[in-house]
């Protein structure tokens, strides 16, 4: 039985990866924007640049607890098997956290001058930014995918292997729907920084800019959820599509709520998008996040929380050579 606290602990993990996958993303934007003297943009840059580091810093270490929370000898074998892409995603985790630490330290000098400078900087925002989203998402879900036994898995994983895994419908499909969580959780952080904005009478205007920005940034993406959120649900295997249905009643109840959740989200969002921070509106819409983003955390471990050859005895052995 999947518990709590595991989940709670893997949803932040999420939230701290979203952030730091997404946020060069809108830095790009952003810093682009400050070239033109507008100050809002380059405290919105600052913030989000540091805070995408800092996310990546922290949000590694509760990809380690998180996996030790989960552990177990099934992973243990996992492990094994992913090997190749485990040391090969080591190396990409370790020169995205260069990229970002380069660029947070880019960012924090002041405004890009020239083309070359503006176009030097949103490259490696880019760069950063789609190199965690290309490589991560799609592994954990492959991996979390085989433990379910969901996926047939040879005994050792090699490049050609893992493209043909990764282009499999539910995998691209759950791979999308953490692309478009990660914008999504981005803008409410720009929103959580007007909002400490908004404390000061000096900075209202400027805070007020970065919240309505952040909605907007967030909005659009919630909103696509909705077809996302159809697409990965009718790709998903018909064990895990019959739990989210009703087969198992804290399965279903707890997809229910964070949809109920999302759209009452949906509604706050668009409140800020169209000016309403009052400080009321921002919290509900950033405190919504976290309750959605942990539902959705939660749903997703209990139908993954027991193993396919449990109701399929057909399930594939997953072996390895020691």
């Amino acid at each position: 039985m999947v518990d709590f606290f595991s989940s709670f602990a893997l949803a932040f993990h999420l939230l701290c990866m979203n952030i730091a996958a997404a946020g060069p993303l809108v830095c790009a934007w952003l810093d682009w924007r400050s070239a033109r003297g507008d100050e809002a943009a380059h405290r919105a840059a600052k913030f989000l640049a540091r805070t995408s580091l800092a996310m990546f810093v922290v949000g590694a270490v509760f990809g380690i607890l998180v996996a030790a929370l989960f552990w177990n000898d099934a992973y243990h074998d996992l492990m094994h098997v992913f090997m190749y892409k485990i040391k090969w995603g080591a190396g990409e985790l370790l020169f995205s956290l260069i990229l970002m630490t380069l660029y947070a330290a880019i960012v924090t000098r002041g405004a890009p001058r020239g083309l070359a400078g503006k176009l030097g900087r949103a490259f490696i925002a880019i760069l950063s930014g789609m190199n965690l989203l290309y490589h991560f998402p799609v592994l954990f879900i492959v991996i979390s995918e085989v433990a379910g036994g969901y996926l047939e898995m040879p005994e050792k994983v090699d490049a050609a292997i893992f493209r043909n895994l990764m282009t499999e419908s539910s995998v691209l499909a759950r791979s999308v729907h953490f692309w478009v969580a990660s914008f999504a959780v981005t803008g409410v952080a720009l929103i959580s920084f007007g909002k400490r904005l908004l404390r000061n009478d000096e900075t209202q205007d400027i805070g007020s800019r970065i919240a309505i920005w952040g909605a907007r940034i967030a909005l659009v993406p919630t909103l696509l959820q909705i077809l996302v959120g159809i697409w990965v649900l009718s790709v998903l295997p018909p064990l895990m599509q019959q739990r989210l249905m009703g087969r198992d009643l804290l399965t279903a109840s707890a997809f229910g709520l964070s949809l109920i959740g999302a759209l009452w989200l949906m509604h706050q969002l668009s409140a800020v998008a169209f000016g309403d921070t009052k400080p009321r509106t921002l919290k509900m819409a950033i405190h919504l996040m976290y309750a959605v983003v942990i539902l959705m955390t939660f749903t997703s471990q209990l139908a993954l929380a027991r193993p396919a050859h449990a109701d399929n005895p057909a399930k594939l052995e997953v072996s390895h050579d020691d």
